[in-house]
C-alpha cells in the first residue's frame, strides 16, 4: 500500500513538474546561439586493488571546457572542447601520467523550474584521446601510448539567470571511454561551474 502511495506521489510530482514546464517554455527564444566556458573537477575511476601495495595514485584534476551551442525553446544542441587534465600513478619501480581531452557533440532537454531557471538532461558523443608517458625507475626513457575513441557520455546540470544575456550553469557528467569499443581505458566523473553567454 505505502510503495503504490509512494508511485502515485511520484507521477503526480513528474506530471507537476511537465507542466510547469511546459508552461514557462514561452518565455524561452525561439532561437539563439551561446558561448559557454566551464571549469570544474575531473575524477578518473582507478582501483588501487590493480596496483602493488605503497602505489601513489592522484586521479583528480582541473577540467576545462568551452565551445558554442545553439538553443531552441527548451531543446538544445552544444559542440564543446573538454580537457579532463591528468592523472598519474606511481610505483617504487614506475610510474605514468595520463593527459585526456576531447571534442564532443550533446543534445539538451531543459525542464524550467522558473522563469529564470531550469534543471536539464544531456546526451552526447566525445571523441577523446589519451596520453599516457611512462617512466621505468633507474632510467632516462618514456614510453609514450596513445589510445583513442569515441563513446557516447550523459549528465544532468542545472541553470539560472545571472545576467541579462548569460547564464550561470552546474553539470555533471559521466564518461566511459572505451578502446576501439571494447577494452575500458577510463571512466571519467566531471562536475564543472560555467557561465553561458548568448549571442
Amino acid at each position: 500500500m505505502r510503495v503504490g502511495h509512494m508511485k502515485k506521489l511520484f507521477l503526480v510530482g513528474a506530471q507537476g513538474l511537465l507542466f510547469t514546464s511546459l508552461a514557462l517554455a514561452e518565455h524561452y527564444p525561439a532561437s539563439s546561439m551561446n558561448f559557454h566556458i566551464d571549469v570544474g573537477q575531473a575524477r578518473q575511476d582507478i582501483n588501487p586493488s590493480d596496483f602493488p601495495p605503497g602505489t601513489d595514485i592522484d586521479d583528480e584534476d582541473i577540467a576545462f571546457r568551452a565551445g558554442i551551442g545553439l538553443r531552441t525553446g527548451l531543446l538544445g544542441g552544444n559542440i564543446s572542447y573538454i580537457n579532463f587534465g591528468q592523472s598519474a600513478v606511481s610505483t617504487p619501480t614506475a610510474s605514468a601520467e595520463a593527459d585526456t581531452y576531447g571534442l564532443g557533440f550533446d543534445l539538451q532537454l531543459d525542464l524550467p523550474l522558473s522563469e529564470y531557471s531550469s534543471f536539464f538532461v544531456k546526451g552526447g558523443i566525445l571523441s577523446w584521446e589519451q596520453v599516457t608517458d611512462e617512466h621505468q625507475a633507474g632510467t632516462n626513457f618514456v614510453t609514450r601510448y596513445r589510445e583513442d575513441g569515441a563513446d557516447p557520455y550523459w549528465g544532468v546540470g542545472f541553470r539560472f539567470s545571472g545576467a541579462p544575456g548569460m547564464n550561470i550553469k552546474i553539470e555533471y557528467d559521466r564518461f566511459e571511454f572505451k578502446d576501439n569499443g571494447s577494452d575500458v581505458v577510463a571512466d571519467y566523473d566531471l562536475v564543472t561551474v560555467g557561465l553561458e553567454f548568448f549571442m
